[in-house]
Parts: C-alpha cells; structure tokens; sequence
C-alpha cells in the first residue's frame, strides 16, 4: 500500500512520516535549513501489516505543488494532515481538491500540535476539517490527534494504518509494465537508476524495456523495493531500477519519462478524457484554455478543447480532449491535474479515456458516444458497449493500446460473441450478429441485383456498397465480401460479383462473336480499338456491333470504359492493379494521369477514357488533378 500525505506547509507531515517510520524524508540541505520539504520524500515501515506500507510525503508550500505532483499519481491511502492551531488553510485545500481529481477514495485525517492548543481550539479544528471533508470522497474519514513533539497519538494511526494495508487487496499486476520515473540519479559502481511507482505490469531482473517517450532501449540490470534487493516488482509497488544499455547516453531519462514494456511505448500529443473542475474552482474551464498538465510525474504544456460545451462549472465534469505541446505517455484510466498558466492554481484534473485523440470529428454523436463506452470499468464491458454502436467494428491494436492489455488479456477478449475479420494489416472485432446481418444484406442485394438486372453478371464491390446504402467500400464489407468469396457463395468476375449459382449466358451466335471480338482485343492489348475499327475488322455493321458489345458488357464478358471503346474484364483488372499500385507508393495515396499514362504504357487518349470509367465505377475518386484508390 503507498500512502501519501498532504496538507499545507508547516504542518507537520514530514514530522508525521518521520515519527511513523523512523525515516527523514527531507534529503536536501536546503530543506533542513528551511525546515519544510522542497522535493518529495519516500520512505517505508512494516507497521504490523504482514507487508511493507510506503509512504510518499509530498511539499506544502504552494511553489512547490509540482514537485508534490510527482509524487501522488498512484496512491492508495491520503493522510491529510491539518496543524490544530491553523486549521485548514490554502494548500490544504488544494491538496485535497487533488487527491480527489487523482480518484484517492481512501483516507484519514491527521490533527498535529494538539498539545498547543486549548481542548476547544481542537475541537473547533476538528469541526473545520469535517465541514471542508463532507463534499468530498473522503467525508467520514476518521480523525487522528497527534501531539508531534511527543509523539503521543501516532500508536493509534499506526495501528489504523496497519489495518487498512491487511483490508486493502494489493493491486493486480495486470497490463504492460509501467512506471512513472520520479527520481534519477547515478551511483558510482552502479550506473544509472531512476526511482518511481509501478502503475502497472510487472518487470524482472533481466527485462528489456523503453524509456518513454524519448523510445531508447534499456535492461534491467537490477531491482530494489524498501531498500531491498528484489527480483520483480509490481503494480502499487514503490521500486528503484538500476538500467543499462547503450542508448541510456542518448536518451538521458528523468523525472517525467517512464520505463515501460514495448508494447505500452507510444507517446502521443493528444488524448480524450473526463474533466472535472474541483468544487473549490474559483471559475470555469473554458475551451482552449491553456493549462499545465501533470501526468506521471511529468508537466507539459496543453489546451484543453471541450467536445460539447464551451467551459465546465466549478463541480462539473465534461468531456475534452487534451491537445500537448509536447509528447505525453498515458494509458486509459491514467488521472492528471490541470493547473493555470502561471501554474498557482489547480483548475482541473480528470482520467484519460483514449490515449490517441481523434484529430477530426472529435465532437461528432459517434465519437462521444465511442467514449462514454470507454468510461465502462473493465476491458470486457467497454468492449461489449463499442460492439453495440454502428460503424466497422472495433480496431484490435487500438483498444489494447488504450486499455494497455498483455496479448495473453486481449486473447482472453475474444471468448465474447463477436467476429474478428482482417483489413490489411488491421484485426476488427465486430458484434456477431451485425456480422451475421451485413452477410445477410450483401447475398440479398445481389439476389435483388440478378432480378432486376437479368442480362448482367452482377455488380462491381463499390457500385454493391452503394446499393446497400454506403458511400465507400468499407473495411467490414470488403472483409464480408471477401469472406463469402472465399466460401463460395459470391463470385468474382473480373470487378463484377455474383452469386455462385447466377449464369448469364450467350446464345451460341453471340458466344463464337464474343470469341472473335476477344481474340482482337487480347492481341491489342492496353490499346483496343474503337468500335469502328472493330466492325471493319469483323466485317459486321457498326450499330450491329455495338449493339452487341453493349449486351456482352452487361454480362460481364466485356467493360465498356467508354462510349466507343470495350476492353476484356483480365485488361481492366490489370489496369486497376497499376492505379493501386501507383497509389500505394505516394504518401498521400494519390497519383496523376500522366505517371499512370506512363507506367501503364497507354497513350493520353485512352489513359482520360479509363481513368474516367475508374471514376465512373467508384474504383477512384479524382480531387484536385489527382486520384485516390476507394476501398
């Protein structure tokens, strides 16, 4: 368990931790000059509880809210510590508007220097704190009396202390390891150690791991946990790292960085989250505020750009998104603090809901729809809700990045009644039953399609994906179509589909033409002839041939690219595989007509005429001189 203490300076909280553990957590000499904490301190005490309580006491004096930010991310117990003859005071208040915005539910309160004070002045003291604990998640806490010089109370904070670390479940050592680097220092003989709480995972001796967001690579030389060699640490542990590697130069790790497993390294400038405002906001939040952001141990510069509102009221909460000037690494439900520009007040905090925010459409139904699904507790419900909500499905690496989920945990996902399909390199899970249904409606489409159009071998994918609604060839239909292709139940002819069991025939006239007319057009190759040409060649009257070709390409033994000009179903696929080739090699995923002209080795002609008919098919879309692949 790591408890933390707060409250303003000069209350007694390093006395307090001192007395408690024996430890001197003020390290530099400038804070036993100054007699009150700068940086914050760690130490640790067994108490009686079967396992070792760490304690992390943090500064009180406002200018030093930062450093007391590196230090409380990941508590599990508030020791809020109120000076009897003060009563509660600025920073108090802070500090406990903080541990709330940090979700720190567990707590007690510490009434110090009893012994200089009137028994009334103690219970008055007694009743400010009680009035300032009531709107907030620590209202009932129960009440300490210290009497710091002598030491007189502590026996009985101990003992509490002590009783919560057995009722408190240690926290699972789920996810990839994570640790938020608040200390970092070299030791002679030893190299390079950085000190911090594990948020998650578990690392061992031995462990290749990421400095993070910096992405240099580091092992595990070595592991203390309470001063004590150990072999792993885990989550809700407090541990030192010794690390070594040849990028460790490089990347120079501080207060802020994280040591993370691989799969957990992905700095972001952007994330989605819930914000709140502390009831004690002397103001709203409003859009685009710039703020101080505290995550980890780390503060960067941001914006805070609201999705449905245009600030947050003091004990509100919104959703937003958290725009960085700097990169960021957070997980979901990772907390952060907010504070103003100057950075001498906290005027927010809240928890991360997807650690790589939307760059468009960020405000849309859809989108904040997708987070309040994210705000469900466990990986498992989150899924379940996303499931529900139209669209492709669910991208696989992008849920287990957010949630931070172990490949054995993401397989342990897929046992709920969905699909997963493949798109590129991309896994999607969709519900079962929507699956079942987009099937359903792509073989009656065509069922409908070879009803109406009886003389056709059937439609192209897009012109299917527009006849059931969809403006694009989307990820899930084109894994649908593939899958029934696959199976059997859809056939591909040329860029026409049909069902396995629709034939369109030619009489046998027609068949022994089209046997002509293919014979021409495969020895002309890229460059066919125009329809008159063509009717010389067969010796037949021009509107007779035409007529003829119009019905071939219907049935998909030819595609008619232009008024006059026919190729065979195998050119027009080799024609299509060069525009998808030529845009796969852009960054933008774009091409122009003259680099397809000459890779596809077509004159200017013919190369407007099928870069047209591509159009026409929704196998591109042209858009400022250039084309993109759709689908």
């Amino acid at each position: 368990m790591i408890v933390a203490t707060a409250g303003h300076v000069d209350h007694g909280k390093t006395t307090l931790v001192k007395l408690l553990t024996g430890i001197d957590t003020d390290r530099l000499q400038e804070e036993k000059r100054r007699g009150m904490s700068i940086e914050t301190g760690f130490a640790y005490a067994d108490l009686g509880a079967g396992r070792p309580v760490g304690f992390v006491d943090v500064p009180g004096h406002e200018r030093f809210v930062r450093n007391m930010l590196a230090g409380v991310g990941a508590v599990d117990f508030a020791l809020l510590v109120v000076a009897a003859d003060d009563g509660p005071m600025p920073q108090t208040i802070e500090h406990l508007a903080i541990l709330e915005l940090l979700g720190v539910m567990h707590g007690a309160v510490v009434l110090t220097k009893i012994d200089r004070v009137t028994p009334e002045r103690v219970i008055a003291a007694q009743a400010e704190v009680a009035a300032l604990l009531a709107p907030t998640s620590l209202r009932g806490a129960p009440v300490f009396q210290v009497a710091a010089l002598e030491g007189g109370g502590v026996d009985a904070l101990r003992d509490h202390l002590a009783a919560v670390a057995r009722a408190i479940s240690p926290r699972a050592a789920a996810g990839n390891f994570r640790l938020a680097i608040d200390r970092c220092f070299s030791l002679a003989g030893v190299g390079t150690v950085v000190t911090g709480t594990v948020l998650s995972g578990r690392v061992e001796v031995g462990d290749q791991l990421v400095v993070s967001p910096q992405g240099g690579a580091v092992r595990v030389r070595g592991i203390h946990v309470h001063d004590q060699p150990a072999q792993f640490a885990e989550a809700g542990w407090r541990c030192a790292l010794n690390l070594a590697g040849s990028d460790l130069k490089r990347i120079d790790p501080a207060r802020g960085d994280w040591i993370v497993a691989a799969p957990a390294h992905a700095p972001t400038a952007r994330f989605d989250a819930r914000v709140t405002v502390p009831a004690s906001a002397a103001r709203a939040l409003a859009h685009w505020t710039a703020v101080h952001l505290h995550v980890g141990a780390a503060v960067v510069n941001a914006r805070i750009a609201l999705l449905a509102q245009h600030a947050i009221e003091p004990g509100a909460t919104a959703l937003a998104q958290i725009v960085a000037e700097g990169p960021v690494v957070v997980a979901l439900g990772d907390r952060f603090i907010l504070r103003d520009h100057a950075a001498a007040h906290t005027i927010g905090g809240g928890v991360v809901l997807d650690p790589v925010g939307a760059v468009r459409g960020r405000a849309k139904p859809l989108r904040t729809a997708q987070l309040a699904a994210l705000e469900q507790p466990t990986p498992a419900l989150a899924l379940a809700a996303l499931l529900e909500l139209p669209g492709e499905g669910v991208p696989l690496a992008w849920f287990a990045q957010a949630w931070n989920l172990t490949p054995h945990e993401q397989s342990g996902l897929l046992q709920q009644d969905l699909t997963v399909y493949l798109h590129g390199s991309q896994s999607y899970a969709i519900a079962a039953s929507r699956w079942a249904a987009l099937r359903a409606s792509l073989l009656t489409c065509l069922q409908q399609w070879h009803v109406i159009h009886s003389d056709s071998v059937g439609p192209s994918a897009p012109m299917l994906a527009a006849q059931l609604g969809m403006r694009l060839l989307t990820p899930a239909l084109h894994a649908a179509l593939r899958c029934l292709t696959v199976e059997g139940s859809i056939v591909c002819e040329g860029i026409s589909l049909r069902l396995a069991g629709h034939q369109a025939r030619l009489g046998d006239a027609d068949a022994a033409l089209l046997q002509r007319v293919a014979d021409i057009l495969r020895v002309a190759g890229n460059r066919p002839p125009v329809i008159g040409e063509l009717a010389k060649i067969l010796t037949l009257e021009q509107a007779v041939l035409a007529e003829f070709l119009e019905r071939a390409s219907r049935l998909g033994h030819l595609v008619r690219i232009a008024k006059n000009r026919f190729f065979l179903p195998e050119t027009m696929t080799m024609l299509t595989d060069v525009a998808a080739r030529l845009a796969s090699e852009s960054d933008q995923q774009l091409f122009d007509a003259a680099s397809y002209r000459d890779r596809s080795g077509i004159g200017r002609n013919v190369t407007i005429e099928v870069l047209e008919f591509m159009d026409r098919a929704r196998i591109t879309q042209y858009a400022g001189g250039k084309r993109r692949m759709i689908g």
